[in-house]
């Protein structure tokens, strides 16, 4: 029986919302990957995957809980779940507030062998809300740029990646519901600390690129002899970019 190897999802809040994407996979999983981000400061988290793990469907093989003392962020998240599950042939990340319709992941489970540079789930500005990673697009492009914390600027990076690379990603699009944005509208504490954080992240990717999205003019990482999936992890940068 085909199965699809495996279907990711960090989360930090609501988790009624991770129980709703949970109950979206309707096609034969492997493994069901929960990258919990919240460090046990939101119980709607702990609840739903304690209810995630008492009502497994039988077509999903095994539920796995990864639980992490601090936020990673999401390329930081993306990254930990690769490095997580080395023995998967592709590895499927979505947002925990992104909702495939009934019948969608069929489309992603026929597609599944032929995928060498992997895939695009979303449409419009949501393009990368679901993403299929696979060995050779992580060869050719490389891993996210966990500098962009907690998150935002680290898709448009990984897109001029794709586009100097010249890597024609697949597009698969899924008929899908998002509420965009739940983590940072989950709270006025987080809001703020995005007004700082996205102006970080912003000032980062005009100095890697010498422009920002769609105005670029470096074609190496900060416009030196580097290659395109060059980043160098910042310890002290993401620790005074965090949110809690």
């Amino acid at each position: 029986m085909r199965k699809l190897d495996l279907i990711a999802v960090p989360i930090l809040v609501d988790g009624k919302k991770l129980i709703r994407h949970f109950e979206t996979i309707d096609v034969p999983l492997k493994r069901y990957f929960i990258l919990d981000n919240s460090m046990g400061k939101d119980p709607s988290v702990d609840e739903a995957i304690k209810h995630i793990i008492n009502w497994k469907p039988a077509h999903i093989d095994k539920v796995v809980v990864c639980s992490l003392p601090q936020n990673v962020g999401f390329p930081g998240a993306v990254n930990l779940i690769v490095r997580q599950n080395t023995d998967c042939n592709h590895w499927i990340v979505t947002g925990f507030d992104w909702w495939v319709a009934p019948g969608e992941w069929q489309k992603v489970l026929s597609k599944s062998d032929l995928l060498p540079f992997g895939a695009t789930l979303g449409t419009g500005n949501d393009e990368m809300c679901g993403l299929v990673l696979t060995p050779t697009l992580l060869d050719r492009v490389g891993y996210f740029d966990e500098n962009f914390f907690p998150g935002y600027f680290e898709d448009n990076d990984y897109r001029y990646r794709l586009k100097l690379t010249n890597t024609k990603i697949t597009s698969i699009p899924l008929a899908n519901e998002h509420q965009t944005s739940s983590t940072l509208k989950s709270s006025t504490i987080f809001q703020q600390k995005n007004n700082f954080t996205f102006q970080e992240n912003y000032n980062y990717y005009i100095k890697k690129w010498g422009g920002p999205p769609n105005k670029e003019t470096y074609v190496t990482p900060f416009n030196k002899n580097y290659p395109v999936d060059y980043w160098k992890y910042d310890p002290t940068r993401t620790q005074r970019l965090r949110w809690i």
